[in-house]
């Protein structure tokens, strides 16, 4: 009988555990949609309120900008250890973002306050969100937090082009239905939150486990020794040369899809950021195998390919390479966090996803304004070989990094 109770009791453990799990991935994901709904929009904004290419560039970056801010805020506190009230507080600004959002269709200012917000609310949800999947979890939840950011882009961009096409409203009806999507998940969070409060504080107290040497016995599976401090700076490459690709891809690209093919469909000038962030989200799921010195190759070859395809004006082209960057892309980002991450606890896990994620969108900000600089005052090719050169340097300079010392 006691047996059964104990069975029992571990079976709904078990539960709880899986719920709370997916329910904190599926509301950040949600909550990450609202970052790239107005990347679409982008096109939109430039010609309604007459902004000029830097103008637009600096309104994709501001959101890094308060993304980065954050997840400094969170590498270095203990923002963390609350993330049972964090990260549905994370859901609410996202909410308050998009009626910022709403408002700065007539005035551009409550644009950038839209993007300021976003950025504060996908920097508190990152690593509160890799907090809780990992104690939920354990190792299963390393990367949830790239996986949700890669599903989370896709959708928003998706969607926001989809929306914006074939609905009434293109700048307010979308993001109506996001505050809609947000609520539900909030609801679902909260409670599922409720029913695991008490197996999630005993996870955020728990001390780091013996090392497998001097504890032969322990029934949990070994603990991943931290990477040495040149690989570490690998898996940060990696992170940032694939993240920059969607800051260059859904910040400037549906810009210059517009400026160099004179196309009105929202939807075609946005082909490009979906079609990256659709094979980022499947990569590391098909090609799971692939080493990353493949990964960097083809990142740096794809940088090439779109400088060519903007040249030629040849949207086929430009296509196929956001397809191989996304394959790149997606692999990068969450092997590089599995690197950084390897072996840590779940309180530790989200403050250094937050501080890996910090670096990997920093360098993004910094690469998207200069891309949208030079591509103002030298035209728009300028631009496009500053970003293939900075690909290039970067993709041979993780090569080096982690030559014979990738796990």
């Amino acid at each position: 009988m006691t047996e059964t109770l104990t069975a029992l009791r571990s079976q709904r453990e078990r539960t709880i555990r899986t719920r709370c799990g997916i329910a904190a991935s599926v509301a950040f994901s949600v909550l990450v949609v609202g970052s790239n709904i107005p990347a679409p929009l982008l096109p939109l904004y430039r010609d309604d309120l007459q902004l000029s290419t830097f103008v637009v560039t600096a309104l994709f970056a501001a959101y890094l900008v308060a993304l980065v801010a954050t997840f400094s805020t969170v590498a270095a506190t203990s923002v963390t250890r609350r993330a049972r009230v964090v990260l549905p507080l994370a859901l609410v600004i996202g909410a308050t973002a998009d009626v910022s959002f709403w408002i700065g269709q007539d005035d551009v200012r409550w644009l950038f306050v839209g993007r300021l917000l976003t950025g504060v609310a996908v920097g508190l949800g990152t690593g509160t969100t890799a907090t809780i999947a990992v104690a939920m979890r354990g190792e299963r939840g390393r990367a949830i937090a790239a996986t949700g950011t890669l599903a989370g882009s896709f959708l928003g961009l998706a969607g926001a082009a989809v929306i914006a096409q074939f609905l009434p409203g293109p700048t307010t009806t979308v993001y109506w239905m996001h505050i809609a999507l947000l609520s539900g998940a909030g609801v679902v969070l909260v409670l599922t939150l409720r029913s695991a409060r008490t197996i999630l504080a005993t996870e955020l107290r728990r001390s780091p486990v013996p090392e497998v040497a001097d504890a032969p016995n322990v029934d949990e599976p070994p603990v991943i020794a931290p990477a040495g401090r040149r690989l570490r700076w690998a898996g940060y490459g990696l992170g940032i040369a694939g993240w920059a690709i969607g800051g260059i891809v859904v910040g400037l690209l549906p810009t210059v899809i517009t400026d160099q093919m004179s196309s009105p469909s929202i939807v075609v000038t946005t082909l490009g950021p979906i079609v990256l962030l659709g094979a980022a989200c499947l990569s590391p799921y098909l090609f799971r195998s692939m080493r990353p010195e493949v990964a960097v190759a083809i990142i740096g070859l794809a940088a090439v390919m779109c400088l060519i395809g903007v040249w030629l004006a040849n949207l086929p082209t430009i296509l196929a390479c956001c397809m191989i960057w996304g394959i790149g892309q997606g692999f990068a980002y969450a092997y590089g966090l599995r690197i950084v991450t390897a072996g840590l606890l779940p309180t530790d896990q989200g403050r250094v996803a937050s501080r890996y994620a910090s670096i990997c969108y920093g360098f993004t900000g910094v690469l998207s304004v200069a891309t949208g600089a030079a591509a103002t005052a030298w035209g728009t090719m300028g631009g496009m070989f500053l970003m293939a050169g900075v690909f290039v340097a970067l993709c041979g300079g993780v090569a080096v990094l982690g030559y014979r010392r990738w796990p």
